[in-house]
């Protein structure tokens, strides 16, 4: 194998593939990363045994071949030479490469390809086509919400289904309930799959902010997300998610309308002394115009007071306040609604017009 690129697209591609490679592992083929010289591309990809992921770019291919080498040693090579226009790599004997730009010259171990699971050809039974900076920001606004460490299946995992032109993701975690949408730009069927939340946070790591075109589709029990250059390779799971509709308010009896920098400000410093308490408690009163955020623990107390506007009776109710947090913050719009139906039940947290981001969050118990 021997070929020529550039050292910005070189060590782009390595880095990005890099992002969902093993933490730690005593097999080869899960720290390496392959390298494919072909034609005129040069593919690098990475296999955790949960997520496939492979980045191509172009070269002047002088001599074809594929074999692995260790992947973080090569990214953190490769980051430091992103500024070289040529850089030449070669198998320069049975188990190492060179690199070579200028009069510079790195030896890296390589390995044979043996066991390293290749892409594969694919048809996509169904798909939708979604910009890659939308994409991001539907998985962004539910994956916070994803328990990794819990054995129940559906709350570590996160929930797609695709209808209507419209790509709606959930994640709950048995205390709340992040509900996503977006807008597809194209779509054949419909869809719904289910992947684990550790495999959509590594999918995620490797999103841009870009107006590129990502098209996504499912085949099998396999999901595919294709966007030019880079595609991912994961499994779904079995299973039916749960309905998060029966946790929505049915009969409200307040409706709070709230400036949201001004909140999230209050439950800012709310943490300060809530995080030393059992479960982050916050007591939220809610009045005439105005809410009021208490806190005591022992170190201290906490009070709060905001202007909003409440469509219904005062109200008193105990929350968790990284939740609150975690829920306002993936707002981007000035204001946000507050959705109460009684203190016992969950409430809603969501944009004051749009419908594309909710979050459903469990009370804590008030006594007294």
């Amino acid at each position: 194998m021997k070929f020529t690129c550039d050292g910005k697209n070189l060590s782009s591609a390595v880095n990005l593939v890099s992002r969902v490679l093993s933490v730690k592992s005593n097999i080869p083929v899960l720290d390496g990363i392959k390298i494919k010289a072909q034609e005129n591309t040069v593919t690098f990809s990475v296999y955790n045994q949960e997520i496939y992921i492979e980045k191509s770019i172009p070269a002047q291919v002088l001599l074809e071949g594929e074999l692995i080498v260790e992947g973080r040693l090569f990214n953190d090579y490769t980051s430091k030479i992103h500024t070289k226009e040529d850089v030449e790599i070669e198998k320069a004997d049975e188990n190492k490469i060179s690199i070579r730009f200028g009069y510079s010259e790195f030896k890296l171990q390589c390995y044979d390809k043996e066991n390293f699971p290749d892409l594969g050809k694919y048809q996509m039974e169904n798909y939708f086509e979604i910009k890659e900076k939308d994409l991001k920001e539907l998985i962004d606004r539910a994956i916070f919400c994803v328990s990794l460490n819990n054995n129940r299946v559906m709350l570590k995992s996160c929930s797609f289904t695709v209808t209507d032109n419209e790509v709606e993701v959930v994640c709950l975690d048995g205390f709340r309930i992040a509900v996503s949408k977006k807008k597809t730009l194209s779509q054949t069927g419909e869809m719904k799959f289910i992947i684990y939340g550790k495999i959509v946070m590594d999918i995620l790591k490797t999103l841009e902010d870009s107006d590129a075109i990502v098209k996504v589709g499912k085949e099998g029990n396999m999901v595919l997300f294709d966007k030019v250059h880079t595609k991912i390779k994961v499994n779904t799971v079995d299973g039916e998610f749960y309905n998060y509709r029966l946790n929505l308010p049915e009969d409200i009896k307040n409706e709070i309308v709230v400036k949201k920098e001004e909140l999230e400000e209050c439950l800012e410093r709310a943490a300060v002394i809530c995080r030393d308490i059992a479960y982050s408690k916050i007591i939220v009163s809610v009045e005439e115009g105005l809410i009021r955020i208490n806190t005591e623990s022992e170190k201290g107390v906490i009070s709060e007071n905001i202007a909003c506007h409440n469509k219904g009776d005062d109200i008193k109710i105990g929350l968790n306040c990284r939740f609150m947090q975690e829920a306002v913050s993936k707002i981007k719009e000035d204001f946000l609604k507050i959705i109460i139906e009684r203190p016992a039940k969950p409430i809603l947290i969501r944009q004051l017009d749009e419908d594309e981001y909710k979050c459903i969050v469990l009370p804590l118990r008030l006594i007294g």
